[in-house]
């Protein structure tokens, strides 16, 4: 199974372009998965410098609703034709984010008759060996799932903190064992992994790849995070990217193997 690293916030190539966003490859003989498909600004143009045909998709994964992740869709379906699209139920809740007094709505933009939904609650196999899993509210320990402030949903004449229940990321198993594909982790990285560990009876990771919505996280999140993966699960590499931040990453090559996955990253799984 062949990982790349498509769309991420930093370039890892000069002829790839950057967005805020992330968008992930995964090719195998039974079939390719993309996962997350970015904003859509530079999807099509790192995935024809990096050799990657979005017409030869089989399956989209959408780690949750945010626009980031989920506005670069469209431009698959332009080029593969209506596919099977994997997300939890509630991603099309209404996100917003509200800094400086300003809402806006940060959520997705998606016709439903434009693909095949899949639900995905609990643990659902996409293809042999990738599954998605999703982690319920009664198994997000809050001490290891990050805050943040900005992300709201209105209910009623209200705003609320955003639950984020669509959250769900991605346990592949492949010739190094299983592996974990993170979107945002919004359910935080240690409650992603412990329910792969649970579902899939194991607390041996080859590989953690994605965004781990640790930049904006205070320090004692972060030591308390990496002290918890590396006292719970063995993990031979982390490649974060996205929004997992280089503080974090920092924080993390303290205790792992650690190269950050810019676009263009690849790695076999």
């Amino acid at each position: 199974m062949h990982c790349t690293i498509v769309v991420d916030d930093c370039n890892g190539r000069r002829d790839l372009v950057a967005e805020h966003g992330l968008s992930i490859y995964l090719k195998t003989p039974r079939g390719n998965v993309l996962f997350d498909a970015g904003q859509g600004i530079c999807l099509s143009h790192n995935a024809h410098a990096l050799g990657l045909d979005l017409g030869l998709v089989d399956h989209l994964v959408l780690s949750h609703g945010h626009y980031d992740h989920s506005w670069g869709i469209p431009k698959v379906l332009q080029e593969a034709g209506r596919l099977p699209l994997w997300a939890h139920p509630a991603f099309e809740a209404p996100h917003h984010t509200k800094r400086g007094g300003k809402l806006r709505y940060c959520g997705a933009h998606l016709a439903k008759a434009s693909f095949d939904f899949k639900p995905v609650e609990g643990s659902v196999e996409i293809i042999e060996g990738i599954w998605a899993i999703s982690v319920p509210d009664e198994e997000r320990n809050p001490d290891f799932a990050p805050k943040d402030p900005d992300l709201v949903v209105p209910e009623g004449t209200d705003l609320i903190s955003d639950p984020l229940k669509d959250d769900l990321s991605l346990v592949v198993k492949g010739r190094f064992g299983y592996s974990v594909i993170l979107g945002c982790a919004h359910a935080g990285a240690v409650n992603i992994l412990g329910a792969a560990s649970r579902r899939f009876d194991t607390k041996n990771f080859y590989a953690v790849i994605g965004g781990m919505h640790m930049e904006k996280q205070s320090k004692e999140f972060l030591e308390r995070s990496v002290a918890a993966l590396a006292d719970r699960f063995s993990i031979a590499i982390f490649r974060p990217c996205h929004c997992t931040g280089f503080r974090a990453a920092a924080m993390l090559a303290s205790a792992f193997d650690v190269d950050w996955a810019g676009s263009g990253a690849a790695l076999e799984l």
